[in-house]
């Protein structure tokens, strides 16, 4: 959907509130750091939206239809707000989504333009967008259903990070979560299960497998394109010859070398054709992408025989990258087509490689084309996540001792060891440590990688970030103290590196990490002076040395609510969780609107160690006032005559009636939408005696009152 600017918006949304007669409450968003006034923007069109379905549901039958539009707008925006703070902050976003009770009430036009539950089975990728020369990227994750359409961003509400993301990536995904247009919110990340080959879902929503190696031809079109007001500047047998060229720095030299010949790069390079997009318009890739593929296959290209592609196009300047790639994936953008190291990076995303980094800078570790896009061979943490060592050549460290490491440059030799990997206990990480040499396409390494020991830090398993943690040479040590682990570089000779490992097995420095707190749910409604309960549960989140720690809950409520725990601190070891029940209420007086409730955990050891969550409590002013209805004919009375009876009703309700329902000794006999309400009951099928008439009048906001008489029939 395309909105209008948002100054224009707001503008035109406060002409609606005003025409509407709504004024908005006060905006009671708590502070949550740089996403405040998206919050606040969002409360405040919350309450608009809710304040407009009140009147709504009062209004006759005859208005309502009219009215719907003025609300969808209303919709509109706050949709557009939603979105806006679910990229900033999902977890202050997954707070504001509007509970089931509320979403039950609203017009189908408005109902499509707020969250809704879904449930999906699909695949997870991510799209990383490179800008390598200022050291930024970007990375959005997509879940691409089986059912079809077009992919959805997906993002993770409940505290978790990119780290729970990237294990999902290239995998199948069964889940429950809130789907807001094009977007899809997972607010637990427990409602995302992991789906096998045979179609059926882990208990845990995860799997622990040994990775399946990174191999194959990567049989490849690159297609070059011009925009209509600027040409590229390179030609279709220079990127043809950067991607795979047998020798030199090519893209197909750096994979064949770095996985030992399991992964080469071949295929086709065609162009340029000019697309009918400006170098100055938006940065709209996925439509490059198809017009490019498009006059490919006008060309007789039969785009569908390449494993992946590649469109190679001027610089956009809205795009603020150089190259962008799917991860895992079939397709990449470059806008840089001189540099053979930015295609060999983007290619690397498509084959599930992250970033090389360390742990200040997102390219910072230039070892690696996976870091600032040199041409190099791969670290030794990405050659074997990637399955290219083969057996025998990566050694787990589980205890103290020496180990004799020869150079991962050299990839003739096997059967030696040229990759350490330690078990790093508190994040469930491993360190891998490896020697490089000047030798093939590490002849270009920068002169600190040479002859000396890389400790890179990795999950294990693809996608995943590699960080250079240290370079160690002669007599150098790294140390984690938070594992007793040390790594000591006691020398280099003849191309053998000796490696010191001490391993005491028990963690020997303290680290606090602030814990994280899940409010569950995270919406309630309620009516002025209603208690409402929410589940509060704390993970600690403190390394083992710090053994069991307390955790003290407190809250900030709005002026006139009260609230309280069922247990006012939780005492946990680490990486254990614990939860309590919170309760809070409004006063009897409270308006309608939405209240922000803060619940905060911190750790009794170090205060800055703290974690706020917060909750949204919606008094909602929904018409709760019962219609007026009389029976006006008959009165209570007694007939003499076993014939047709004619009952007549009056109702009234400033929400409008919606019907009148008459029966006769609690059968229904008749349903009148508009008055005069009446009906017939033919006596002749009654018995003699006392019979009982009731009429049940039902307004437009779905209240209901009823009166009844007694006849007597003769």
């Amino acid at each position: 959907m395309t909105h209008p600017p948002r100054r224009a918006t707001a503008l035109a949304t406060a002409a609606l509130i005003a025409c509407l007669g709504l004024w908005s409450a006060p905006l009671l968003a708590s502070h949550v750091g740089e996403s405040l006034t998206l919050d606040q923007e969002l409360v405040g069109s919350n309450d608009q939206l809710l304040g407009a379905v009140a009147q709504w549901e009062k209004m006759p039958a005859s208005v309502r239809d009219a009215r719907v539009a003025q609300l969808t707008a209303l919709a509109e925006r706050r949709q557009e707000q939603l979105l806006n703070l679910l990229e900033k902050n999902p977890k202050v976003a997954a707070s504001r989504m509007m509970p089931k009770a509320l979403r039950d009430r609203l017009p189908p036009p408005v109902a499509a333009l707020v969250e809704r539950e879904v449930s999906a089975q699909g695949t997870v990728f991510a799209s990383v967008a490179d800008n390598i020369e200022q050291g930024v990227s970007r990375t959005e994750f997509k879940f691409q259903p089986d059912a079809g359409g077009l992919p959805l961003r997906l993002y993770l509400a409940d505290g978790g990070d990119e780290q729970d993301l990237l294990k999902w990536a290239g995998k199948k995904l069964s889940l429950n979560a809130m789907r807001i247009g094009a977007h899809l919110a997972l607010l637990d990340k427990t409602q995302a299960r992991l789906m096998a080959a045979d179609g059926t879902t882990t208990s845990t929503g995860t799997v622990v497998t040994s990775p399946t190696p990174v191999q194959g031809v990567q049989k490849t079109l690159s297609i070059l394109v011009n925009f209509n007001d600027q040409a590229l500047t390179c030609t279709a047998a220079d990127v043809s010859n950067r991607l795979f060229g047998g020798t030199g720095a090519t893209v197909n030299n750096n994979y064949r070398e770095s996985s030992r010949g399991l992964v080469s790069f071949t295929g086709q390079t065609v162009g340029p054709f000019t697309i009918n997009y400006s170098s100055t318009g938006s940065c709209d890739y996925s439509g490059w992408g198809a017009a490019a593929e498009a006059a490919a296959r006008a060309a007789g290209i039969d785009t569908t025989q390449f494993a992946r592609v590649n469109y190679v196009t001027p610089r956009n300047g809205t795009c603020g990258w150089s190259g962008l790639a799917y991860m895992p994936g079939r397709q990449s953008w470059v806008q840089s087509c001189g540099s053979t190291g930015l295609f060999s990076h983007e290619l690397g995303h498509n084959l599930k490689l992250h970033h090389a980094a360390t742990p200040t800078a997102e390219y910072g570790d230039s070892s690696d084309p996976m870091g600032s896009a040199r041409l190099v061979g791969h670290n030794g943490a990405n050659r074997a996540m990637a399955g290219w060592m083969p057996t025998g050549t990566v050694v787990d460290a589980g205890a103290a001792g020496t180990y004799s490491l020869t150079t991962v440059s050299n990839t003739a030799s096997v059967g030696t060891p040229q990759v350490l990997r330690l078990f790093k206990a508190d994040t469930k990480e491993y360190y891998y440590v490896s020697l490089r040499q000047a030798m093939g396409l590490d002849s270009a390494l920068a002169t600190s990688f040479i002859g000396t020991l890389s400790v890179h830090r990795a999950s294990g398993t693809l996608p995943a970030k590699t960080i250079l943690t240290q370079v160690l040479t002669a007599g150098q040590s790294f140390i984690d103290g938070t594992n007793g682990i040390t790594i000591t570089n006691q020398g280099v000779a003849n191309g053998v590196a000796t490696v010191g490992v001490a391993v005491s097995g028990t963690a020997t420095v303290c680290t606090r990490a602030a814990p994280t707190l899940a409010v569950s749910p995270a919406s309630q409604t309620a009516s002025p002076g209603a208690a409402r309960s929410f589940t509060l549960t704390v993970t600690n989140r403190n390394t083992s040395a710090c053994g069991t720690s307390t955790f003290a809950l407190s809250q900030v409520l709005p002026s006139g609510f009260s609230g309280s725990f069922s247990s006012s601190s939780l005492a946990l070891g680490a990486g254990s969780s614990g939860s309590v029940t919170w309760t809070a209420a409004s006063g009897s007086t409270a308006v309608p609107a939405t209240y922000t409730l803060d619940a905060t955990a911190a750790d009794s050891a170090n205060s800055t160690s703290r974690t706020t969550s917060h909750a949204s409590y919606i008094i909602y002013a929904a018409d709760s006032t019962p219609p007026s209805v009389s029976i006006t004919s008959p009165s209570a009375t007694t007939i003499s005559s076993r014939t047709t009876l004619s009952i007549a009703a009056s109702a009234s309700d400033a929400s409008g009636i919606q019907a009148v329902e008459f029966h006769g000794d609690g059968k229904l006999l008749a349903r009148d939408t508009s008055a005069p309400y009446s009906a017939n009951w033919n006596l002749r099928k009654v018995g003699k005696g006392s019979h009982t008439i009731k009429a049940r009048a039902i307004d437009n906001a779905g209240n209901a009152a009823e009166q009844s008489v007694t006849i007597t029939v003769n």
